[in-house]
């Protein structure tokens, strides 16, 4: 396995490909695991979770398809580099203060990725963009099946797959869409829709995962059972009720531009506006600019921009990114400058 190294490549999820990208930025289907006969990573000494990691990884770079792909011990690397994994969606924010050997390993333009030693010992997932479940579910499916023929997987019979947390016993299966919704914030149809999903088992969490809140009117929606059926029939009702998400979102983008065009128009070229001049930026007003920036390109408002674009630039100008392109550590003040820096340079030149 290749050695940690940071790359400006955009990660596959905001490569704006795939379909129903205008709502869905990107779909991930994750599925944890145990090893057999080791304590869980919060009962392991220090000791045991470096064996842990070290099994695992020896593991996998005998299997030809992971070989190659990018081992990291966030053990030996800087907390700023810790966090730009978790801005990538490589590891969770609980991995940053999680004790000893643990990390991430990752390949193909961050679409797959493996973590250890964070709540689970595995943590398998593919993150693509777009709506495309059933595709991703599949790569997920087949690397599972992989690994388990070098790993043995803790499994009850009755309980399926045993995990840390008992709300990811059985399948071990998390099916997640992160996807923008502004017609719905706009016509105030959100908290409804959201209750209908809720009802169908869907949880709802913010643009920065479990724990945050929500900006910009992107929203993480995921299945919150993983027990009692397969893995096929929880991606079939997770899809079925994010489907008909899709459909309100559409209907509810349809009535604010036919009522209200003007209206809307105007609070687009107002974010383009403040965001070409702003002198400081918080990164969750950034993210609410380019929320209406993003609604704007769609409808043609802001013709100049894509995007791609947007994606660019919301992932260059979160925190850790910030500073990993700057070469340095900043104050919150510092950053909010050359946050706006970055963004105004890049919005003026198109």
């Amino acid at each position: 396995m290749k050695p940690v190294e940071h790359t400006s490549t955009m990660p596959a999820w905001l490569d704006n490909s795939g379909p129903e990208t205008d709502i869905v930025v990107s779909t991930r289907v994750r599925l944890a695991r145990n090893l057999e006969g080791r304590q869980f990573p919060q009962k392991a000494s220090l000791p045991e979770r470096k064996g842990i990691f070290e099994y695992i990884t020896s593991q996998l770079k005998a299997i030809k398809e992971y070989d190659a792909f990018t081992v990291v011990n966030f053990k030996e690397i800087t907390n700023v580099k810790q966090r730009l994994f978790v801005e990538r969606r490589l590891a969770s924010p609980d991995l940053l203060s999680v004790e000893g050997d643990r990390g991430v390993i990752a390949g193909d333009r961050n679409r797959i990725a493996i973590m250890i030693n964070e709540e689970d010992h595995l943590r398998l997932q593919c993150l693509n963009s777009g709506y495309r479940p059933e595709e991703i579910w599949r790569v997920v499916d087949t690397m599972d099946t992989r690994i388990g023929e070098h790993i043995r997987f803790a499994f009850d019979k009755q309980r399926g797959f045993l995990t840390s947390c008992p709300t990811n016993s059985g399948t071990g299966m998390r099916v997640s869409f992160l996807m923008h919704l502004p017609g719905l914030v706009l016509t105030k149809a959100i908290d409804q829709v959201l209750q209908g999903a809720e009802q169908l088992g869907i949880t709802t969490r913010g643009f920065f995962g479990e724990h945050s809140d929500v900006v910009g009117s992107f929203f993480q929606l995921s299945n919150y059972a993983t027990l009692g059926v397969q893995e096929e029939e929880f991606l079939e009702n997770t899809t079925g009720a994010v489907q008909k998400i899709i459909t309100h979102e559409r209907a509810a983008r349809k009535t604010v531009f036919e009522q209200a065009r003007a209206e809307i128009s105007d609070k687009i070229m107002r974010s383009l506006g403040i965001l070409r001049h702003a002198v400081m930026l918080e990164i969750n007003e950034f993210i609410n600019l380019a929320s209406a920036l993003r609604l704007g390109i769609h409808y043609d408002v802001v013709p100049s921009l894509s995007i791609q674009q947007i994606n660019y630039l919301m992932l260059t100008v979160l925190p850790a990114h910030l500073q990993e392109k700057l070469g340095r550590q900043l104050e919150d003040r510092e950053m909010k400058i050359e946050r706006a820096s970055i963004v105004k340079t890049f919005l003026n030149g198109n």
